[in-house]
């Protein structure tokens, strides 16, 4: 366990501009105006903030870094939910509802936390309406999210169409027509988000970057033609 510290809990760095700031801030106000004591704790990549199935402790705020959110069959077949960025309320249903963790959280870059165990997050949304408000709405959103990219990587039924739509869907995130997207995800990871195998996603990357579709680098999937890529989504 890497060492952590009690301190005050502040505004996260950089929240992306594309996500709705007014209830993280609302929640982040409530705890400071509170006196909550929070756990501040750097991890380094691959780290588990916690597992599927574990007993509830509390929520992480990410503040740095992104993380995966996953799910896995009793077989050990792991899916991707979605990349966690700065700003996300990790564990929020599971914490709310007072149940095991429904997730595995794991850092996908070095990442600093902050940890709120539930019964402080309870108590300041009895005592707080805007605190309890602002709970609501986030978990809200975090069920719109995953039902749109349930019905975005999901419904297609060939493993090329969840490929396309997922490459598109990462290039409306940067708002851009032709984007560089950070290749922050293992072929293996990009597999667990389309329900498909690695070996397939690496001859369907492969295929895209021969048609001039994509260029890959070792660090970044630069989308070329990005009408291309909306008719290979549609196979």
């Amino acid at each position: 366990m890497l060492s952590a510290q009690h301190r005050e809990i502040e505004e996260p760095a950089a929240v992306p501009a594309t996500q709705p700031q007014t209830d993280l801030h609302s929640l982040l106000e409530a705890i400071r105006s509170s006196n909550i004591g929070t756990l501040n704790s750097l991890h380094g990549r691959g780290r588990v903030l916690f597992a599927e199935g574990e007993p509830v402790r509390g929520v992480y705020i990410l503040r740095t870094g992104r993380a995966t959110v996953s799910i896995s069959s009793s077989q050990g077949r792991v899916v991707m939910l979605r990349v966690a960025q700065v700003g996300d309320v990790l564990g929020l249903n599971s914490t709310v509802r007072n149940c095991p963790y429904d997730t595995t959280v794991k850092t996908l870059a070095p990442c600093r936390v902050d940890f709120i165990p539930r019964l402080k997050l309870i108590e300041l949304m009895q005592q707080d309406s805007v605190a309890a408000h602002a709970v609501l709405n986030l978990l809200s959103r975090e069920l719109t999210e995953l039902t749109d990219r349930t019905k975005l990587l999901l419904l297609p039924q060939t493993v090329s169409g969840r490929l396309g739509r997922l490459l598109l869907s990462w290039g409306e995130e940067n708002g851009a027509e032709t984007v560089r997207l950070d290749k922050v995800l293992t072929h293996e990871e990009i597999a667990q988000m389309i329900c498909s195998s690695r070996e397939t996603v690496t001859r369907l990357l492969g295929t895209l970057a021969r048609q001039r579709v994509i260029h890959v680098t070792s660090d970044s999937i630069l989308i070329r033609d990005r009408r291309a890529l909306e008719d290979f989504a549609l196979g």
